[in-house]
């Protein structure tokens, strides 16, 4: 009896040994999981967070690789940049021109519907004209040109820093927005750097 007595306070002690160990690694562990994700939010704090975009400023090739308007066609809308750069470049008869593929009313991509010959906003409708104008929907403003310059090889440079210049006298002069190119705005959109002038 006094064995059985002696057996069953050896087990209690191991097994309040064991819980005790038990919560010890539990707490270290929590303990220690703490201390790691602080020094990490820590860590962050200290970089910046930065979002990396493409480079303002690529080379497009040489124009004679756009198509050019044919038969009764106005323009020609080349897409192949629109994912990486997020720009259409427009041939039409008299030359080359680059809109960004941006929506100025909540920054949405358009796209581009030759059969109506409009880019269209799947957002809320808008709906540009090949000069950028709006015929439809909420923007405020046409769609931003960016620069365009012919490179010492013949090759095409644009330029699309602070998204494209907005409204091409580069706003600094706009007092009210307004859907559709002012004439004095279309003094600065149809020559150099807006557009690139091709000769026949």
């Amino acid at each position: 009896m006094e064995k059985e007595k002696e057996k069953d306070r050896d087990n209690e002690f191991e097994a309040r040994i064991s819980r005790r160990s038990f919560f010890h690694i539990t707490g270290w562990t929590g303990l220690g999981a703490f201390l790691a994700s602080s020094g990490v939010a820590a860590a962050r704090f200290f970089y910046p967070k930065i979002l990396y975009e493409p480079s303002s400023t690529f080379n497009a090739g040489k124009p004679e690789e756009y198509a050019a308007p044919s038969g009764n066609e106005e323009v020609v809308v080349d897409e192949r940049w629109k994912k990486s750069q997020r720009v259409w470049i427009v041939r039409n008869k008299e030359g080359i021109y680059v809109m960004v593929a941006l929506c100025p009313h909540l920054g949405c991509t358009p796209n581009w519907f030759p059969g109506e010959v409009r880019f269209k906003c799947p957002c809320h409708g808008s709906n540009f004209n090949p000069d950028g104008e709006v015929v439809a929907g909420p923007s405020p403003e046409p769609l931003y040109r960016a620069r365009i310059e012919l490179a010492s090889d013949g090759s095409m440079v644009i330029t699309t820093g602070l998204l494209g210049i907005r409204r091409a006298n580069l706003q600094a002069t706009k007092k009210i927005l307004g859907t559709y190119w002012t004439e004095e705005e279309k003094e600065y959109i149809w020559k150099p750097p807006y557009f690139l002038k091709l000769s026949a």
